[in-house]
């Protein structure tokens, strides 16, 4: 969005924020129809999700930017956070009951959540990771996704004893999953891909992560526990799936993180680049850290913080 204009710029053809040679930003470039333009803005805010906060920086070079704009600190892009989660298809736990267990037809929001050991809700005294999970329980079933079910190692996974199985257990399986508390890494970070284009021509975003030992630790944690309520609603079989990371992810945090000292944080305590002072970042690329919900509501509070702080210093910021 270019503020002081009142335009609307969509981001999908937003190529660059141009800078003047003081550093601060003058406007978006940007594609219509391959034909480029220049839209004028007294103040520009930033808000193209997580992955794409950063490679818009990264791709506006200048000369006051050399790499990239707000990025003379190098902190665009660092600290990347996927908010770890474990499902069916990896650090979940997964159950078959001798019943059905009516899950048909349901959605997210219709399952049940455990908070017991979510962040600071339990004591962790020799725990051995900081932070924690909530346990959650969807609701959600399909004949495709019934079809896919585990087998529990009791037969193939084609054939006719596959499916008897499958008719037999279709609504007696179900799984949890789990959101933990992630924390900020240096060697997890944002970049532009040194050969992959987009359809325009400019490089990608790339994601470089991988999951650390204290974010391991909790999620076996809350394994052992999803495993222990299964068992004693009255599961008959147990499966584990191995623990991972969802690399790229809807729960995606940081590479422009928000913090007082200009030379380890993108953004200040308002959501205004420490570089340039009339830019300003939306959205949970400015979040430090991750706690064990859905980062939603709190990027939206920052948003909104930062609009409001807009509108009350309009005239210093816009200047």
């Amino acid at each position: 969005m270019a503020t002081g204009n009142l335009k609307v710029v969509p981001y999908a053809h937003v190529i660059a924020i141009d800078s003047d040679d003081s550093g601060r930003v003058t406007g978006v470039r940007y594609l219509t129809d391959k034909k480029e333009y220049f839209q004028p803005a007294s103040v520009v805010l930033l808000a193209g999700y997580t992955y794409e906060n950063s490679r818009l920086l990264l791709l506006s070079k200048s000369k006051p930017y050399p790499k990239g704009l707000s990025n003379n600190h190098g902190q665009v892009g660092m600290h990347y956070i996927s908010h770890t989660q474990g499902g069916y298809w990896g650090g979940g736990v997964v159950g078959l009951f001798p019943h059905d267990i009516n899950r048909w037809y349901g959605m997210p929001a219709q399952g049940v959540a455990v908070d017991n050991w979510a962040d600071d809700n339990f004591d962790h005294t020799r725990m051995g990771f900081i932070g924690g999970g909530n346990i959650h329980i969807p609701m959600e079933l399909n004949a495709i996704e019934a079809s896919g079910m585990p087998t529990f190692g009791q037969v193939p996974r084609w054939g006719s004893k596959w499916k008897a199985f499958v008719k037999l257990n279709a609504s007696r399986w179900g799984y949890a999953y789990t959101q933990i508390s992630t924390l900020p890494y240096k060697d997890n970070f944002l970049d532009l891909d040194p050969a992959v284009k987009d359809p325009l021509g400019y490089p990608v975003c790339r994601v470089t992560v991988s999951m650390k030992e204290n974010e391991r630790r909790a999620m076996s944690f809350i394994q052992e526990k999803t495993e222990q309520w299964f068992r004693e609603a009255g599961a008959i079989e147990v499966l584990k799936t191995p623990i991972s990371i969802d690399p790229v992810t809807t729960h995606a945090y940081g590479g422009t993180r928000m913090g007082g000292d200009s030379e380890t944080n993108v953004v200040d305590r308002w959501g205004f680049s420490h570089e340039a002072p009339n830019l300003g970042i939306l959205g949970a690329s400015v979040m430090g850290t991750s706690g064990a919900r859905n980062p939603t509501l709190t990027a939206q509070a920052l948003a909104w913080r930062t609009a409001e702080h807009l509108v009350n210093g309009w005239k210093s910021i816009a200047r």
